[in-house]
């Protein structure tokens, strides 16, 4: 009898998972591909520390070839079309037909959605943080403001992070003195999710610094020059730098596919990460898994948390086994004070009666952990 075929769309931290963990379950008369258009994969979460220089650009990525050590097909490859009832996709390196689908494509960035955004700074991709990282390197004196224009966006701490990150750096470089560092969020507090002390905290840990933090602000425009903004409150303000948090909506593929409805991001059930559609999954930044009244955010770990749990729930299907326990929403976030703290923000987004989360102390252990989870993503353990 000829074995399944699993196809993973998406070679990010829930796509990268989701195949180890079908592997590592299922016999070799069963095939398991990833396909992306990227052979590299980077890691979003380092962007803050390269844009002012402690991380190396070469060191923020892996090779998904690599992925043939273990058993898994590696496509490189453009995704033309998913086609969810005659159960194929159709790239273009050709037509891969599936038996089970994870679709883990991640938040495409619509930089149109801000008039101005697509020539402002970014750190929220690879390329723009290193454009960042070069005009950082100059600076002496003048103004930076990192503003998000609406939720949800990944890693809801970066825009947080990276402002006293820059704190940090502009210290150690003895310009602090000379630079005004702002952030605009669109949420009416600093991680919400997190409840009201955490939000309080992480407010103080910003004023302390000397940074702005402006709430319910998100941006709606950058001047051409890229040298003005505007933000949904009705102000706006001149700065050296203005650095986005680009407006994150499903990839074209995905809302062309059918299997959003025509939501912004998939449905799927809580508890197996299933879409509407049998034995097609969406995991990570395109679904949207309910969190009391917020939702599990859009983060690396939570996208692996449920990658290996999809992989489990594949392989007891195609192994005829007992269907595993159900996803338990259980992931952190980490958000740097400096480049030698970090705290973690993180716990239970499934609990009953709303996410049970903690916001911990930055401390030095902390950073060593985020440095150990950043090795870790490289070699393939998460």
């Amino acid at each position: 009898m000829a074995g399944s075929k699993v196809i993973v769309l998406g070679g990010g931290f829930g796509g990268v998972q989701a195949a180890i963990s079908a592997r590592a379950a299922l016999d070799s008369t069963h095939e398991v591909t990833i396909v992306d258009k990227n052979r590299v994969s980077r890691l979003c979460g380092m962007n803050p520390m390269l844009i002012v220089g402690e991380r190396d650009t070469d060191k923020t990525g892996r090779s998904l070839g690599r992925l043939a050590n273990r058993g898994i097909n590696f496509v490189e490859a453009n995704i033309d079309s998913i086609g969810t009832s005659g159960q194929k996709v159709e790239t273009s390196a050709g037509t891969l037909d599936y038996d089970y689908l994870v679709i883990a494509l991640g938040a495409a960035y619509d930089w149109d959605a801000v008039p101005g955004a697509s020539d402002a700074y970014s750190f929220y991709d690879f390329d723009y943080a290193r454009h960042l990282r070069r005009r950082l390197s100059r600076i002496k004196r003048g103004k930076i403001v990192l503003a998000a224009a609406k939720p949800p966006y990944k890693c809801p701490p970066a825009p947080l992070e990276t402002a006293m990150i820059m704190n940090w750096w502009a210290r150690r470089k003895g310009i602090r003195k000379d630079l005004d560092i702002s952030v605009y969020i669109p949420e009416p507090s600093p991680l919400g999710v997190a409840g009201k002390q955490a939000s309080m905290r992480v407010r103080n840990a910003l004023d302390q610094r000397g940074i702005e933090l402006a709430t319910s602000a998100g941006v709606t425009e950058v001047s051409p020059n890229g040298r003005e903004a505007s933000f949904a409150d009705g102000s706006s303000t001149v700065a050296d730098v203005i650095a986005t948090v680009p407006v994150h909506k499903l990839p074209d593929v995905v809302v062309e596919s059918g299997i959003s409805g025509g939501k912004p991001w998939v449905s799927v059930n809580n508890t197996t990460l299933e879409t509407s559609i049998s034995n097609v999954f969406a995991i990570g930044d395109v679904n949207v898994v309910p969190s009391g009244e917020f939702a599990i955010p859009k983060a690396g770990i939570f996208a692996s948390g449920q990658g290996t749990k999809v992989g489990e729930v594949i392989a007891s299907r195609i192994n005829e086994s007992h269907e595993p326990e159900p996803y338990d929403g259980v992931g952190y976030c980490y958000l740097a004070y400096s480049v030698g703290r970090s705290a973690t923000i993180g716990g239970e987004f499934l609990a009953e009666g709303g996410p049970a989360t903690v916001l911990s102390e930055p401390t030095v252990y902390g950073m060593k952990s985020k440095d150990r989870f950043e090795r870790d993503w490289r070699s393939f353990k998460i």
